[in-house]
């Protein structure tokens, strides 16, 4: 009897856990997707691009991306979670070239990979289990 309740605690603790990351996850993920929206709409509505509020846009959403980084590597793939961070900065280098037709291309780029993890990390089974 002990052995089942001890399957079922470790069963349910184990869900209680996927759920939170879930959460943890699908909650930066709608984040970093309206930090990418915001940025996409400041750099569409002007012609020069090196302003001080671009820059510090690129650069709230390249401390938020450094600071979950760390966190999402426990459960995403090291290379995925690179590309993001290498599209971030290459936004801030045409940013500071004042380059926008490439700073729009690698946004759209970056929209993408922010995207695709959101489909590809959903609760399913296989994760549970």
């Amino acid at each position: 009897m002990k052995k089942i309740v001890s399957v079922i605690v470790v069963f349910v603790l184990l869900v209680a856990t996927v759920v939170l990351e879930q959460v943890f996850i699908d909650r930066t993920l709608s984040s970093l997707n309206e930090k990418i929206d915001f940025l996409d709409k400041t750099i569409g509505a002007t012609e020069t691009i090196n302003t001080t509020e671009i820059k510090n846009s690129i650069d709230d959403l390249d401390s938020f991306w450094t600071e979950k980084e760390k966190v999402l590597c426990i459960s995403i793939n090291h290379n995925d979670l690179n590309r993001v961070g290498e599209q971030i900065k290459k936004i801030k280098v045409y940013i500071e070239q004042n380059n926008k037709d490439d700073c729009v291309y690698e946004i759209k780029v970056l929209k993408f990979y922010a995207e695709s993890y959101d489909h590809t990390l959903e609760l399913n089974p296989q994760n549970v289990l």
